[in-house]
């Protein structure tokens, strides 16, 4: 499983890193800090879970995940963010994600959210 971490902020990029990898240690994470770098990323090796933040400068995370469903259409999104849940809920929930956590997610919660994808991934 690859896994691709996008966030701008360094400190929650490494969070999302280490939790995810302690919730599958078998995965391939590979972090961002921004959209563009991550699209590079996926387009020549792949992505199976997009863990991404929604906001970040100009709604990033919104055109990453817009972009990576094109690039995969069976991609797991899950978006991660301190917003509040109906800041941009409608832009959200019409991208279909798997999941969608908090900055604070725990590797438990992580765990949780990729035992549940909406594609299964082996």
């Amino acid at each position: 499983m690859t896994i691709v971490c996008v966030d701008n902020t360094p400190i929650m990029l490494q969070s999302l890193k280490e939790n995810a990898q302690s919730a599958y240690p078998y995965a391939d994470v590979q972090t961002f800090p921004t959209a563009a770098p991550a699209l590079e990323y996926a387009e020549q090796f792949g992505c199976d879970v997009l863990l991404c933040e929604i906001n970040p400068p100009r709604l990033e995370g919104l055109f990453l995940a817009e972009k990576m469903k094109k690039l995969n259409p069976m991609v797991n999104i899950i978006f991660v963010t301190v917003c509040s849940e109906s800041e941009h809920a409608k832009a959200v929930l019409a991208l279909k994600p798997s999941g969608y956590l908090t900055k604070e997610a725990t590797s438990a919660q992580i765990l949780d959210e990729l035992q549940n994808l909406r594609y299964p991934v082996a």
